[in-house]
């Protein structure tokens, strides 16, 4: 197999991998629009569903992957890695542009500026 072909399945797998982090991001923000002031033990309990939810949504994607391999004709293990590639780096960003805006709102209150 080509190079190009590997090239072709590592950008597929991200893309994949990317539309899943995604996915994963408009559950968390769905969860948290809808607990914002839940700070009971029931409100853990769910974050921790959360948790669980996102992962099953991770291994679903990679297993989606894994259950093509023989009917996409692109390498599988190009593949495999840019989707956990995806998955993982694409979610790092979400969370780090998601806590840049938390800490601008923290140093925008009254609470944290010592007025």
């Amino acid at each position: 197999m080509s190079a190009a072909m590997y090239i072709l399945g590592g950008a597929a797998g991200l893309a994949f991998g990317t539309l899943v982090a995604y996915l994963n991001l408009l559950i968390t923000k769905r969860y948290l629009n809808r607990n914002k002031n839940n700070q009971k033990p029931e409100g853990t309990a769910a974050a921790m569903g959360l948790t669980f939810i996102r992962q099953l949504v991770n291994i679903a994607a990679l297993a989606v992957v894994f259950f093509m391999r023989n009917i996409v004709p692109l390498p599988f293990i190009a593949t495999i890695i840019g989707t956990a590639v995806g998955l993982t780096a694409v979610s790092f960003f979400f969370r780090l542009e998601n806590l840049q805006k938390i800490c601008a709102m923290m140093q925008d209150s009254t609470i944290f500026s010592g007025r």
